[in-house]
């Protein structure tokens, strides 16, 4: 078989695959002795007819068979012989099929990138040491008191602390912005949920009150409609409501499971270690991970790139949708520009750790992949092998097996690499005022 390779592009290629005409003829041979013993053709004992009647009545179909199986045996050769690994389906063209003569035909693909792994195990890798005072201890419990806060109707103007219930809509220009008209809104005035400068001008209101909160957005906010503007909410207060916050008593422990305050305080030190611990090993393989993808700048496979582009792009603009924005088309292209850089980095990681892999030997066993849907079947409520068959039907079981080696492949470096341990006070996250 003679093969020709060009190179199109990084990662594609250009393959003209001739099967010589022995290898055709003795195919239709074959089809056609088969034919000859299995057919029956009137006036003809079984395995008797003439080779030119079985080709008058069977020759379409002989051809189809001979191609398709020329097809098979060559391009099956062909990747073998060749070591080439295709990234997504190949298209074949300038196809050249006839009895007695060669089989010619290109076939056009891309290919997984080739690279050399570089030397990982010098990686230093920084792991936060969460130092938890009492201070954290006591603002952690706060948290739960506020969460567990009941609310009660209030007569009075509304104060910082309390919880409002309110329909807006949003005018820029005094005109409505559209698709802005919000009912029921509910509110915990302080507590950083709105635009900086909005609950300070709805604090002294009482429920009933009509009024209007005039604020300037970012330049950076999510909503392109308002970002760096000014805008006027046209409000109307529904109802005002104070919060009543469970007092840090023994009758508090006890919803808890402990006996007294300071056993409640042990128990919140505790798992506070505990989410830490999980937070510092987190970032630590985040960080891993960002110092691989730093090492590597081989070329990618352009429909894999575009493939993992479109779904996040999609994704994206659901989670618009589903916030109320209905997005501009200058807007997602750029937004597609500022994806492009992250999928690439992304990909690139995954071919390596997938390498990383081959040479540690780690592998996702069966054992991992049943006791990861098990948790899932837990947290969902919904049996694993209803799980499982949704996953097979839509194609993300081996996308799950895929993002578990990726994970546990970083796990396994992390015990390779360098750690270097910082101890990190808490910092306590403010609001998106």
């Amino acid at each position: 078989m003679k093969v020709e390779i060009e190179e199109l592009a990084p990662c594609k290629k250009s393959v003209l695959v001739e099967v010589p005409q022995e290898r055709v003829d003795a195919a239709f041979k074959e089809v056609y002795n088969q034919l000859k013993r299995e057919v029956r053709i009137p006036g003809f004992r079984p395995g008797k007819a003439p080779l030119s009647i079985v080709k008058a009545r069977f020759g379409e179909y002989a051809k189809a068979q001979v191609m398709e199986a020329l097809f098979r045996e060559s391009y099956e050769k062909l990747l073998e012989e060749h070591d080439l690994k295709p990234a997504a389906d190949p298209s074949f063209e300038d196809v050249e099929f006839d009895e007695g003569k060669p089989f010619k035909y290109r076939v056009v693909m891309e290919v997984h990138p080739e690279f050399e792994l570089k030397d990982y195990t010098n990686i230093e890798v920084e792991k936060e040491k969460f130092v938890i005072t009492d201070e954290d201890v006591d603002r952690f419990i706060d948290e739960l008191r506020q969460n567990m806060a009941t609310l009660e109707d209030k007569d009075g103007p509304a104060e910082m602390g309390d919880v409002v219930v309110m329909d807006y809509e949003v005018y820029e220009g005094g005109e409505p912005i559209e698709d802005s008209k919000i009912e029921g809104a509910t509110i915990t005035l302080g507590a950083g949920e709105t635009v900086k400068g909005f609950d300070e001008q709805v604090v002294g209101h009482k429920a009933g009150d009509r009024f209007d909160v005039e604020v300037e957005f970012p330049e950076d906010h999510f909503d392109k409609r308002v970002a760096g503007k000014k805008v006027a909410f046209k409000c109307v207060l529904k109802s005002v409501k104070r919060k009543l916050v469970p007092e840090l008593d023994e009758e508090f422990a006890k919803k808890f499971g402990v006996e007294t305050v300071e056993a409640l305080k042990e128990k919140a030190r505790a798992q506070l270690e505990e989410e830490l611990a999980k937070t510092a090993h987190n970032n630590a393989l985040a960080r891993l991970a960002e110092k691989l993808a730093e090492q590597y700048d081989f070329p990618l496979p352009p429909s894999l790139v575009e493939q993992e582009l479109e779904k996040r792009m999609k994704d994206y603009e659901l989670d618009l949708r589903i916030q109320g924005v209905q997005p501009k088309e200058e807007d997602l292209e750029k937004k597609r520009d500022e994806l492009k850089g992250a999928v690439e980095k992304d990909l690139r990681l995954a071919y390596v750790l997938r390498e990383i892999a081959k040479k540690e030997g780690v592998e996702v066993t069966r054992g991992d992949v049943e006791a990861h849907l098990e948790r899932l079947s837990k947290s969902s409520n919904i049996p694993m092998e209803q799980i499982v068959s949704i996953m097979q039907k839509t194609g993300k079981l081996n996308s799950l097996i895929e993002d578990m080696l990726i994970k546990k492949t970083l796990e396994h470096l992390l015990t390779k690499v360098k750690v270097v341990e910082k101890e990190t006070p808490l910092k306590r996250e403010e609001g998106d005022r």
